[in-house]
């Protein structure tokens, strides 16, 4: 009995001992950037993944006095996440530790393809260090190009873009795209997801628009006022600034978005109510009649523009830009069984009424 307990314990050691990496064999990427490319030589026209990797010197985590803040890079190519990070392992000898990711890159090509996606995000499930609630982003050219813009950056790719989505104070938390938002579209496949867009300007990644997927199919590009509208109309932004005409600028804070939906012989109708208050940023206001004007012709002009947006990105994309779907189970249970299952023809059907009510706070 006690040799077998001798060996069990000896056992349990020796895989503890496997297990454990020290720091110093390990690499810890700040950003990931997933491209699909043909394989070179290839008849069928098989594609592989490529997968470039921005972080710090490994001294730069353990022992920051010890080096730069010169950030490096590579990339690897292989049939899926394994072959890549197998790769990595033959040509440096460490392991990779997904713990530090700060944002993931995607290539426009690869969130084409459906088949390559969902492999790349059942590995990326599979990865016991890779968190769901990493930064999403859509490359405008190729994810590899968009890690490569660390000179005017100021070091790691993965920092700047954190540091970029934390800039924007115009936008609840949850606005931010995530993994594993792309994953629960697809399990699920019924919500509409906005993935900020990079592109180069300068030398630097900025957002230029946003994607939308879908169903877990991509539709397209919005431009970034699009998209703020769809965040507006989902209640995910706190303050935007609105410009009412020449030389007249409100900033609007305090937003309460509450929607309802009916049916109707012409199909669902998704009534949505704005309340905000508003300061004028630019232009004057003088009275109290003056004041009701203005009001009423920013509540105009903001309904007017939400129709106009909303009737576009269901015509061109099959879009519900209040994505009220994700909520019908909650809202309206008989028209969630009717659609249940098909939540494409819903978003195709869905008509808007807008209601918007601003209140002014400022004049002289």
């Amino acid at each position: 009995m006690k040799k077998k307990m001798f060996a069990a314990l000896m056992a349990m050691l020796f895989l503890c001992g496997c297990e454990s990496v020290e720091l110093e064999e390990r690499s810890f990427p700040l950003a990931v950037g997933i491209d699909l490319q043909q394989m070179e030589d290839s008849q069928d026209g098989e594609q592989n993944l490529v997968v470039s990797f921005d972080f710090p010197d490994l001294a730069q985590i353990s022992d920051k006095g010890k080096t730069t803040d010169t950030p490096m890079g590579m990339s690897f190519e292989g049939v899926d996440l394994y072959h890549v990070e197998k790769s990595y392992e033959n040509n440096t000898n460490r392991l990779l530790d997904f713990n530090h990711i700060k944002a993931v890159v995607l290539g426009e090509t690869l969130l084409k393809d459906q088949t390559h996606l969902r492999r790349l995000l059942l590995a990326w499930e599979r990865q016991e260090d890779a968190a769901r609630n990493i930064s999403l982003f859509l490359a405008g050219s190729s994810a590899a190009k968009i890690l490569s813009l660390t000179k005017e950056t100021e070091g790691s790719m993965g920092k700047y873009l954190e540091a970029m989505l934390d800039s924007q104070k115009d936008f609840r938390q949850n606005k931010i795209a995530a993994i594993g938002n792309l994953m629960n579209q697809w399990h699920n496949q019924n919500e509409l997801l906005l993935i900020p867009v990079l592109t180069e300007q300068g030398e630097r990644p900025v957002i230029t628009g946003y994607g939308a997927v879908l169903n877990f199919e991509y539709c397209g590009t919005l431009s970034v006022k699009e998209a703020m509208q769809a965040f507006l109309c989902q209640n995910l932004l706190q303050k935007f600034t609105y410009e009412v005409g020449a030389s007249q600028v409100a900033e609007i804070s305090d937003i309460r978005v509450t929607s309802s939906v009916e049916e109707t012989k012409d199909g669902p109708v998704v009534t949505v109510s704005v309340a905000a208050k508003g300061r004028m940023k630019t232009g004057q206001i003088s009275s109290g009649a003056q004041q009701l004007q203005m009001e009423q012709k920013i509540e105009r002009q903001i309904a007017a523009d939400l129709q106009k947006t909303a009737k576009k990105l269901r015509q061109d994309y099959g879009i519900d830009i209040t994505n009220s779907f994700v909520s019908l189970g909650g809202q309206n249970r008989k028209l969630y069984w009717k659609y249940k299952d098909i939540p494409g023809i819903y978003n195709q059907k869905a008509r808007h009424v807008f209601q918007v009510d601003i209140d002014l706070l400022n004049w002289d």
